[in-house]
């Protein structure tokens, strides 16, 4: 019996071991981001500044980059794509320090100062998003922003202990803040409306 429970354990150990490390890189590969067709890659070249921009990623998946030409982009891994752009660059601009970086395009629009698609670095939160939007117009509901991510659209909330501000965007994502009702909107003329009415109304029985 003893040998037989030593025997179940190591085969149980072994199968841990071999499923692990496949587990591990298969999460850790649906964490790396890929850019899509209209974010863009940020190319930085020391002393070279008519080559730093930002390049935009077309619909073929390439990003057409300066002295190299086209390079795939979209759906790539993006440290694979850094390490393909920089080889490209040594053998062009031998001594020249080059950095890529991600750039992602999200769509604000709805209820936002400056609507638009606005360039964003791959770790900005929905709050940093918003904020480089201009901030919320006066009329914005927080608790109505809504989130369209792979064809599914989520309803999110800015404030309480439970809201989404922390969230960080993915490349295709697009975001839409709704407006206040009407009457939320004009709630204190409602109320100074009202408030005039009964003075009215007070004021008339008094004088009976």
């Amino acid at each position: 019996m003893l040998l037989r429970t030593v025997a179940c354990l190591g085969a149980l150990l072994l199968s841990i071991a071999a499923v692990g490390p496949a587990g591990a890189s298969a999460q850790a590969d649906a964490t790396v981001l890929r850019l899509r067709a209209g974010d863009a890659v940020r190319l930085q070249v020391q002393d070279e500044p008519g080559l730093s921009a930002d390049y935009p990623v077309v619909e073929d998946g390439t990003v057409l980059l300066p002295l190299v030409g086209r390079v795939p982009v979209a759906g790539r891994p993006f440290p694979e794509v850094r390490e393909a752009i920089l080889a490209a660059y040594a053998g062009e601009l031998r001594d020249a320090a080059v950095a890529a970086t991600p750039v992602l395009r999200i769509p604000v629009l709805g209820e936002v100062r400056q609507p638009g698609l606005l360039p964003v670095d791959p770790t900005f939160t929905l709050a940093d998003v918003l904020a480089a939007a201009g901030g919320l117009t006066p009329d914005a509901d927080a608790d109505d922003v809504s989130l369209v991510r792979e064809g599914s659209t989520t309803r999110l909330s800015l404030g309480g202990s439970g809201g989404s501000s922390a969230l960080v965007l993915q490349p295709g994502d697009q975001i839409l803040v709704g407006r206040r009702s009407w009457a939320s909107r004009n709630l204190t003329i409602m109320l100074s409306a009202a408030g005039s009415v009964l003075a009215a109304v007070l004021t008339s029985l008094i004088l009976r």
